[in-house]
């Protein structure tokens, strides 16, 4: 949001989901870049990120700990717009109930679905994830937990390119994410 009607207007969330190597942090990063270069001060809250800087032991990578984590992004992020700031999540958001809640509770909330091949997740693989030499894999959204895909994303970007698509898919939710705010009046 602009500065000079910061304290006037309510602010937004961009909550991108996909899963892990879909380019959710590298898009969401750019994504910044331009809403910074037009104007707006927005706040990334990375999925990983927020998991490090809270530290909670009992925060694991079981369903119920990525449900509970998946509420604690969704109530962090809410809090955040409702104080006027245009917010930046990119996270996996495995579960139906988290998006709906956020419908219903997040000002200014604009869902992305960052669709992307297996075969591209496995060859991205930023954090070795995919990799069948890695001992203890267990817990994996997508491959030993199952996910709940969006039913009802604002977008759906297919995201199978390299490096040089990267500028292009994030131009595309940049222009609709923008669009969006000027029609929430952000």
């Amino acid at each position: 949001m602009n500065k000079s009607n910061h304290d006037q207007r309510s602010g937004a969330v961009l909550w991108l989901t996909g899963l892990s190597g879909a380019g959710k942090t590298t898009i969401a990063k750019q994504v910044y870049a331009f809403l910074s270069s037009g104007g707006y001060h927005p706040l990334m809250l990375d999925g990983d990120e927020v998991r490090d800087a809270i530290r909670d032991p009992h925060w694991g990578f079981d369903n119920q700990s990525r449900l509970n984590g998946s509420y604690r992004y969704a109530r962090l992020a809410s809090l955040i717009a409702k104080q006027g700031h245009v917010v930046i999540i990119p996270t996996i958001s495995m579960f139906e109930e988290v998006r709906s809640w956020n419908r219903e509770h997040t000002p200014g909330y604009y869902e992305v679905y960052l669709r992307t091949e297996e075969t591209t997740r496995k060859a991205r693989d930023p954090k070795q994830l995919y990799d069948e030499r890695v001992e203890d894999r267990r817990f994996m959204a997508g491959l030993d937990l199952s996910v709940e895909l969006p039913s009802n994303p604002d977008l759906v970007v297919d995201n199978n390119g390299g490096e040089e698509s990267i500028v292009a898919v994030s131009d595309l939710i940049f222009r609709n994410f923008v669009e969006h705010l000027q029609s929430v009046g952000c």
